[in-house]
């Protein structure tokens, strides 16, 4: 079951991979007007316009989230998510059940703090945490295709997607190819 819009996914995606070393310029998420432009471009639209407190501190989250999900532990993860996901008008938390899944607990907040910041805060870590509940944490992945660092979460039927794209599925079997032409020639 579905609990979100499939454009939140896509929008958290694709906050969490607004910085890419792959770009000469890797940081994609540099003023207001990008962050407003990435909003829009996903079908959220706010009253308030955003500021460059807002982007710093999306570019913090984002930069802590993509660390978490690379190099952190479960505990951690969860409980990054459940902190920023707190400032939204409806409040869950997410938990580790005894046979290692994901699951939510829901429950009222009397908050009233709804910030540009805590709404793009609270609609990413809820909807990731969605996906948590919904295909694990071994689904959150990062492409394997250097120097991409993309992170995506493997929707597949056997849970073995690798790539974020065709692009990176082709650009890794290419150079894998002509590596084993080089050995090969020698």
């Amino acid at each position: 079951m579905k609990y979100y819009n499939e454009s939140w996914l896509s929008f958290t995606l694709a906050v969490i991979n607004t910085y890419d070393p792959y770009y000469k310029e890797p940081e994609r998420l540099n003023s207001t007007v990008q962050l407003r432009d990435l909003t829009e471009k996903h079908g959220l639209f706010f009253d308030e316009l955003p500021t460059l407190k807002d982007v710093r501190a999306i570019r913090t989250y984002r930069d802590n989230l993509r660390n978490l999900i690379i190099r952190g532990s479960d505990t951690n993860l969860v409980d990054f998510l459940t902190e920023c996901e707190s400032h939204s008008p409806i409040k869950s938390k997410l938990y580790i059940k005894e046979n290692g899944n994901f699951d939510f607990f829901y429950e009222e907040s009397n908050r009233k703090d709804s910030t540009l910041k805590n709404s793009i805060l609270a609609i990413c870590s809820f909807t990731l945490g969605r996906e948590l509940v919904e295909y694990g944490r071994d689904r959150l992945k990062v492409c394997v295709s250097a120097p991409c660092e993309e992170i995506f979460v493997d929707h597949s039927k056997n849970g073995l997607q690798r790539f974020c794209s065709k692009r990176c599925s082709n650009r890794f079997h290419v150079n894998k190819h002509r590596e084993s032409n080089k050995l090969r020639d020698k």
